[in-house]
């Protein structure tokens, strides 16, 4: 009984009064809408959301409504204040509020996707390390909960510690078994290769299967995949490096020597002064070097 109502306490949701509002105003539109919002239902769950899936299409409503409403007063307030003719004022009530609500929307939409995104690369990133660990404790003969419980105590692992940490807590506290904590974690974790290694070990665990040679060779196979990805990523690097070698090291030396020479001629370039030119091409060439670094963060690989 005492189980029973904790698990009640966990799910049902203790709405806020933003929370309130929304659901009062869009439950109906929510509810109306709801099978067109099937992939942000998913992305919700994947992304470990404490926010229940008609609750969040409310509030993206609700706000969406907020932005709309709070840009067409500041652009009503704004064409006055500038005494902008009617043409572009009604143009502005149009377009400004339309875009900041359209944006709002979009941006509530994609938060869950990015969470979800940033989980499973965390995920599998540590899941390599994990898997090792796991073999190494199910050598010593521990049961599948003592190694949940092992590796959840581990925050290095990120995802996969708090991962564990749930199946922990739903079988101790909450009384699930094994096999269903590990069904549920399936059921809701974003990364592939992670429902892989656990459908694995529930498969092994309901067949009275070796759990230690499963973990041992699942080890094995993750490193060796590590090992390829890092030494991709190598040679990806070896070929970017070559790129910046050549475009922001040879050229900017050559552009340089060229300008020399057209110092002592004279003259312009496509109706620019040299020093003109100069300036240009040393913005140019902060500007180039400063998207190739954002550029090598953005596809860096967690590893």
């Amino acid at each position: 009984m005492v189980k029973k109502k904790l698990k009640k306490r966990i799910i049902v949701e203790k709405p806020d009064i933003v929370k309130k509002i929304a659901i009062r105003l869009f439950g109906k539109t929510a509810d109306r809408f709801s099978d067109n919002f099937l992939p942000l239902k998913q992305a919700l769950i994947t992304a470990d959301a404490k926010v229940l899936f008609r609750t969040y299409l409310c509030l993206m409503f609700f706000l969406s409504f907020i932005a709309f409403v709070t840009t067409y007063f500041m652009t009503l307030i704004f064409s006055i204040y500038m005494h902008l003719n009617i043409i572009f004022t009604i143009l502005g009530l149009i377009i400004m509020p339309s875009f900041f609500a359209a944006l709002t929307f979009f941006l509530i939409y994609a938060y869950p996707v990015s969470i979800t995104q940033n989980r499973k690369r965390d995920i599998d990133a540590n899941l390599p390390f994990a898997i090792t660990h796991m073999a190494a404790v199910a050598e010593s003969g521990a049961p599948p909960l003592t190694i949940f419980k092992i590796l959840s105590k581990f925050k290095e692992y990120g995802e996969i510690s708090r991962e564990f940490e749930k199946i922990t807590r739903n079988v101790e506290i909450f009384g699930l078994d094994e096999t269903t904590a590990l069904r549920e974690t399936i059921s809701k974790s974003p990364s592939s290769e992670f429902k892989d290694v656990l459908e694995g070990m529930l498969t092994t665990i309901q067949t009275g299967g070796s759990l230690k040679g499963y973990l041992i060779e699942e080890a094995g196979k993750a490193m060796f995949e590590y090992t390829l990805r890092r030494e991709k990523y190598n040679q990806l690097l070896s070929t970017y490096a070559d790129l910046y070698t050549a475009l922001l090291i040879a050229a900017p030396m050559i552009f340089v020597v060229v300008l020399s020479v057209l110092s002592i001629l004279g003259g312009n370039i496509l109706g620019l002064t040299l020093e003109q030119v100069m300036v240009y091409g040393t913005v140019g060439l902060a500007a180039l070097n400063a998207i190739f670094l954002i550029f090598l963060h953005i596809t860096q690989p967690k590893m």
